[in-house]
């Protein structure tokens, strides 16, 4: 299975430094969980596609493909209304948000 997110272009960003590599990477993780708190806590399809777009743009700028496309399904399918269609996709957001979360501690 590939990497959940490119830790090669956080290096490109923010250069080899491993302090700040770390607090980028624990940085996105936050953001990342309070996205998926947000989604999984409110039914208000406003809130949940803001939420997917915040962590959408945060996951294409670290190479988070995977999250960054899963993001992008819970964005559409909330700015269609369809509810049921987040909750379904909501399994696989929260399992790949665990990705970055166990590639983040063995980064560290």
């Amino acid at each position: 299975m590939s990497d959940a997110y490119d830790r090669t272009r956080l290096i490109e960003l923010f250069g080899d430094d491993p302090a700040t590599l770390a607090e980028v990477e624990r940085e996105f993780l936050d953001t990342a969980c309070v996205a998926a708190q947000e989604i999984e806590a409110t039914d208000d399809l406003a809130a949940i596609a803001r939420a997917a777009h915040r962590l959408k743009g945060a996951s294409g700028m670290i190479g988070a493909a995977a999250l960054h496309e899963i993001a992008k399904a819970v964005e559409y399918a909330a700015k269609a209304q369809d509810l049921p269609a987040v909750r379904r996709i909501h399994d696989v957001f929260r399992h790949e948000v665990q990705r970055v979360a166990d590639q983040v501690g063995l980064a560290e």
